[in-house]
């Protein structure tokens, strides 16, 4: 049973008690999260949920990283590269066009492992192996596919792209190269790959997935730790449930002002998926922080009135993009019309999004017309906006031939439009934002049965990437980027999941279009920012035309943190406050404040 506090009159009248103090005693840090993800530290990302990334990176250090406020900073690269310093290079043909671009890196002398051993190019070398190879199931090997590692001297090595890679200058966690301890892995992964070699990746998909499963469980599940790290923390326990335990790691190189004494030693995440519980343990002071995936926006508004200086509640304005996705292909999205772009659109004029945000958000995130943040430059800014329009959705519903039934409900061909509507359980925002849409729908005469189930559920390889096996036919949830490394990806028809890929890609609607894909060919080598500009207005052109996903809104990402514990911070840049983790820490221990959370 968990032991965290519960919701009850009890409690909520205990609610305001005191600070969690606890955490400054001992130097230590308690973070709640709604969420617990499957695994952690997997430096394939065959898991990319947020909250596993969040986890992730007080585990995982980088060649280079990304601060607040967008720059740059070495991490395990003695530099970060740059035209100037000759680290990063471009070749071009005779016409002017990049044709290949290059980047070195020289990996600091103290960098280690958490075991004591080196960190060296070998690492990287045997993490573009395994991206490399077909048998495992990333959500993109893109720009890694056609990538080239070569060394150097025994702690450099150069990175070349050809084709070349947009942004190869900055190679963070976001964009993948993450360093994987060969030496602790490499005897599994040869197990693996024995057991599957001789597979057929079509006849044999379901073989090879269980192999890689078998593979990366014994790194990265709470069964099989994590055995060696390269972050500032590393695990200690994982109790599935209820709680994961990291520690710092003596052997990690970056050292804080004043000492890494002062500053966090332990952290410890606590799971507890009913937001609502979640919210009863910051009120009575038993969180010192949220996580990143912590409570839904209404509550957050309802903690910042109860805030009393025990804590502080912030809103950080993000690139986090929530919407719907239809599924736009198979047997079943052809029975309900949703392969028909018109039923899509007409799902889209249904909706009333300015009213919803005004209701649930103050109107303080803004409706997304596209898929683009607007703090992006590539953003749209005059994207089709879909304003709420009843009578133009009926027509278009009867444009695709769908009618109105005896019971209201459209119907063709004796097909009711009856669609199911999935997305993470326990997510109370969400849960509320699916029932206004439901009975928006049901105004229009779609039917809509809700069918959520807890994220380790809908993120996993039986069901997201499934749409065409009928697995949903709509899905809410969110995707988190890095506005400034924006490629589109998302759309491009080659990372649509199946069986054939053993279900790799993150193109979960399975939307392909001949147009957006060659426009999105084009923009990943196009270095001239202007002309990618115009590339991205035609790509959102054709996507909000053809509306494989329905568009919701932009989080402002809230959160809490009591007072004291500083550089627990992010913005839409550092994505989140684990990029940080070093230097985390408690101003009455000695910690000194870095960055403020803007």
């Amino acid at each position: 049973m968990k032991k965290w506090l519960t919701l009850s009159v009890l409690l909520l009248g205990a609610g305001v008690v005191s600070s969690a103090l606890a955490g400054q005693a001992n130097n230590s840090l308690v973070i709640g999260t709604s969420q617990e993800p499957p695994n952690i530290n997997d430096p394939w990302r065959t898991n990319n949920l947020v909250i596993a990334t969040e986890i992730t990176w007080y585990m995982e250090a980088h060649l280079i990283g990304k601060d607040d406020n967008g720059e740059l900073y070495p991490e395990i690269a003695t530099r970060v590269p740059s035209l100037a310093n000759g680290d990063y290079k471009i070749v071009k043909d005779a016409k002017g066009n990049v044709i290949r671009n290059s980047v070195t890196f020289s990996i600091r002398k103290d960098a280690k492992w958490s075991d004591g051993t080196a960190i060296t190019p070998k690492d990287f070398q045997f993490w573009l192996k395994v991206e490399q190879d077909d048998r495992v199931p990333v959500p993109t090997r893109e720009p890694w596919d056609k990538a080239k590692i070569t060394l150097q001297d025994a702690d450099t090595f150069t990175i070349t792209f050809d084709p070349p890679y947009l942004f190869a200058d900055q190679l963070t966690s976001a964009v993948g190269l993450n360093p994987a301890p060969s030496a602790a892995m490499e005897k599994a992964w040869s197990a693996f790959d024995a057991a599957t070699k001789n597979l057929d990746p079509k006849t044999g998909a379901k073989q090879i997935t269980d192999e890689w499963n078998k593979f990366i469980a014994q790194f990265t599940t709470s069964r099989g730790l994590p055995k060696v790290v390269s972050g500032p923390f590393k695990p200690t326990a994982w109790r599935a449930g209820n709680s994961l335990v990291l520690t710092r790691n003596p052997n990690y190189w970056l050292t804080p002002k004043g000492g890494a004494d002062k500053y966090i030693q332990s952290v410890q995440y606590r799971f507890i998926a009913d937001t609502n519980t979640l919210k009863v343990n910051i009120l009575s002071g038993q969180l010192d922080a949220l996580s990143y995936v912590g409570l839904s926006f209404d509550q957050a508004i309802e903690a910042q009135r109860s805030e009393r200086g025990k804590y502080k509640t912030y809103f950080v304005p993000g690139a986090t993009w929530e919407h719907v996705d239809i599924a736009n292909v198979g047997a079943r999205a052809q029975s309900l019309g949703l392969n028909d772009k018109r039923v899509r659109q007409a799902l889209m004029y249904s909706i009333d999004r300015a009213a919803l945000v005004k209701a649930l958000f103050e109107g303080k995130q803004p409706v997304s017309n596209t898929w683009v943040s607007p703090i992006s430059k590539l953003y749209q800014k005059n994207a089709k906006d879909y304003n709420f329009d009843a009578a133009k959705a009926k027509a278009l519903f009867a444009a695709a031939g769908w009618k109105p039934g005896p019971d209201g409900i459209l119907a063709k061909d004796g097909k009711k439009m009856s669609l199911n509507f999935s997305t993470t359980a326990g997510n109370k925002l969400r849960e509320r934002v699916q029932q206004i849409l439901q009975a928006q729908w049901k105004a229009v005469g779609v039917d809509v049965n809700i069918q959520n189930f807890p994220s380790t559920v809908v993120f996993s390889g039986d069901f997201a990437p499934r749409s065409a096996e009928g697995k949903w036919d709509l899905f809410m949830y969110a995707w988190s980027n890095d506005p400034s490394v924006e490629r589109g990806d998302l759309w491009a028809s080659q990372f649509i999941p199946s069986k054939d890929n053993a279900y790799a890609g993150q193109n979960y609607p399975n939307f392909k279009d001949a147009d957006y894909d060659k426009i999105w060919n084009d923009a990943k080598t196009e270095f001239d920012l202007s002309a990618r500009v115009k590339l991205f207005d035609k790509m959102q052109s054709i996507w909000t035309d053809e509306v494989p996903s329905l568009p919701l809104y932009f989080r402002a990402n809230p959160y809490t943190k009591v007072p004291g514990l500083v550089n627990y911070t992010y913005t839409a840049y550092s994505l989140y406050p684990s990029w940080n983790a070093a230097q985390m820490g408690w101003a009455s221990r000695g910690a000194v404040e870095t960055f403020t959370q803007k």
